[in-house]
């Protein structure tokens, strides 16, 4: 049998846009035995996920091991079309178990390059593959490096019952940008790269003002404007991925108050999950 795991993860983290991205303790798995060909699923998403070769984790199985001969068994905790890298997570299960299966031996950049075949944009990818907070990036291929096993600050993610299409929440973003907000966007972005590696957290609060794609995206995710103003004491708030999930950065002391604060002001309007971030990636074992 071979067991494998996938972390969810938040992308872009503020003005990181399509770079940035932290692996979240929050896992999907799958067990996989030899047998007749078969694709099974609880949790989130059971019984509308495809149960067949079209399964996203499946076909990235397929990269490297041909699924035919195997039973798949999936247990998903990571909800869709949430802003929470389900897709990533998926592509990465399969990857990890597929390479498993096969005998292969590849590491975190070996993978990514097949799985950016199944996800063009490969932040999430690189934080499911690597576990802590990665940087992505493309030039004569898809890139990433891990910069920092955590945040600077403890994660409080807010999720809506609402799902938002990423293809969708693209088209709210306009082709081109203001040098003036451009320049804000390029500055911040560094102070977070610089924040995270260094682990700054006062650094880090300086860092959470992206006009690239929040802005853009905000009247699809009511949350990101509501939760900002709830809980103003945070170091940040971001918009996980392109939402509709919202994650408050806090001071870890902070934690625990500002979520049973936001689960009391939320109430039924989302799920408030004080959450880790992975030290781990996506990992297979063969029992």
């Amino acid at each position: 049998m071979i067991v494998a795991r996938a972390p969810a993860s938040t992308a872009n983290i503020g003005p990181g846009f399509d770079a940035a991205a932290a692996a979240l303790d929050l896992w999907n798995t799958v067990e996989i035995e030899e047998g007749p060909f078969v694709v099974e699923a609880a949790g989130e998403g059971a019984g509308e996920l495809p149960a067949g070769t079209s399964h996203l984790a499946v076909r990235a199985f397929a990269l490297l091991t041909p699924p035919e001969r195997y039973r798949f068994h999936f247990t998903n905790r990571i909800p869709l079309e949430r802003g929470l890298g389900s897709s990533a997570a998926a592509i990465g299960l399969g990857l990890v178990a597929g390479a498993a299966a096969g005998g292969l031996e590849l590491d975190a950049d070996d993978l990514l390059a097949l799985g950016a075949q199944l996800e063009s944009h490969v932040d999430n990818l690189a934080a499911v593959l690597n576990g802590g907070v990665c940087i992505a990036w493309r030039d004569d291929g898809p890139h990433a490096r891990r910069i920092a096993d955590d945040v600077p600050a403890a994660a409080i993610a807010v999720v809506p019952a609402e799902r938002t299409s990423t293809a969708e929440s693209r088209t709210a973003l306009p082709e081109s940008l203001a040098h003036a907000d451009a320049a804000v966007s390029s500055g911040a972005a560094m102070l977070l790269g610089a924040a995270i590696a260094a682990g700054d957290v006062e650094l880090l609060r300086h860092a959470f003002r992206d006009r690239l794609h929040e802005p853009f995206r905000a009247a699809g995710a009511p949350l990101l404007g509501r939760v900002k103003k709830l809980v103003p004491e945070a170091v940040g708030v971001t918009l996980s991925g392109s939402g509709p999930t919202v994650v408050a950065w806090t001071e870890v002391s902070d934690r625990d108050r500002l979520a049973a604060h936001l689960a009391t002001e939320l109430g039924a309007a989302a799920t408030v999950l004080p959450i880790d971030v992975a030290r781990e990636g996506a990992a297979a074992q063969v029992r």
